[in-house]
């Protein structure tokens, strides 16, 4: 049984963290390597709500019945919950100037970043490292943002998963932060209505393209007959399910392969040996 884990600078890291959460927002449906989910906070997906209460129980619920959860009820104090830089969910629990883990996912994976997802199914996920980002593409920000669109509906999803497909229109959008496909393909990142990035490769002609990621993590954008007009150029070796994730601080990237799951972990119920809570011993 694993030992409790123990944090030196955790007060410092602490507010540094929930700045960072703070000014990122949290009101969404996923936490990136870096975030921390603190008492009475939660993630959210429509009639879905990932909640870490007071009594540090970290609770799934659809609706108001609780689907999985932690049992860590009662466990510790002052808990958060954050995404290591290895893919693996920590709770902590604090005493003072320290921190002692009281439950984990037991899973991990190489160094890098990480997301926590809460998914359309009402499962968590985690998915990493991120292997792209829009920052990192060929494709740098132009003056101009293509025709533009006019009168689009807005969606309210800042996640799409493989095999998802979205046609002309607004893409995924959080906060101010929004991806959308315009009506010549170019396919635009805007934060606030100022351009951030975009691929740059247009089509007048046709109008039928649509953007999609791939089971090895590829994003793409597509004519309706098969033709690639943009990609980037990211490929894992393995087929898997990836997701990309839009910030609203306009960070855009894919995540994946997964790595854990809430549907194969132990939740509601007696605790098994998997169940990741921590024996707290006295040292």
């Amino acid at each position: 049984m694993a030992t409790i884990q123990v944090l030196q600078t955790l007060l410092t890291l602490f507010s540094i963290q929930l700045a960072v959460l703070i000014s990122s927002g949290l009101a969404s449906n996923f936490m990136i390597t870096g975030g921390y989910l603190t008492e009475g906070q939660n993630l959210t997906y429509k009639e879905y709500s990932l909640t870490l209460q007071s009594d540090c129980n970290l609770v799934l619920k659809n609706g108001s019945t609780v689907i999985w959860q932690t049992m860590t009820g009662r466990y510790g104090q002052g808990c958060y919950l954050s995404l290591n830089q290895n893919g693996k969910l920590i709770l902590f629990s604090r005493y003072g100037s320290y921190s002692h883990a009281i439950w984990n996912s037991r899973r991990e994976s190489q160094y890098g970043f990480y997301a926590l997802v809460l998914r359309y199914d009402g499962t968590l996920g985690i998915y990493g490292p991120k292997i792209w980002t829009a920052s990192s593409s060929s494709a740098q920000p132009l003056s101009t943002t293509g025709t533009g669109l006019v009168n689009w509906a807005k969606v309210t999803d800042s996640v799409i998963y493989s095999g998802d497909v979205a046609p002309i229109g607004t893409t995924i959008v959080n906060g101010g932060s929004v991806l959308t496909l315009q009506n010549d393909c170019n396919l635009v990142l805007t934060s606030d209505g100022v351009t951030k990035w975009q691929t740059g490769v247009t089509d007048n002609t046709m109008h039928d393209c649509f953007v999609n990621l791939e089971a090895n993590g590829e994003f793409r954008v597509k004519h309706w007959g098969g033709d690639i007009l943009w990609t980037n150029r990211v490929a894992a070796t393995a087929y898997a399910e990836f997701v990309l994730v839009l910030q609203c601080t306009a960070d855009l990237g894919v995540y994946g392969p997964g790595i854990w799951s809430s549907a194969s972990a132990s939740g509601i119920g007696k605790p098994s040996a998997d169940h990741g809570i921590e024996m707290i011993t006295d040292k």
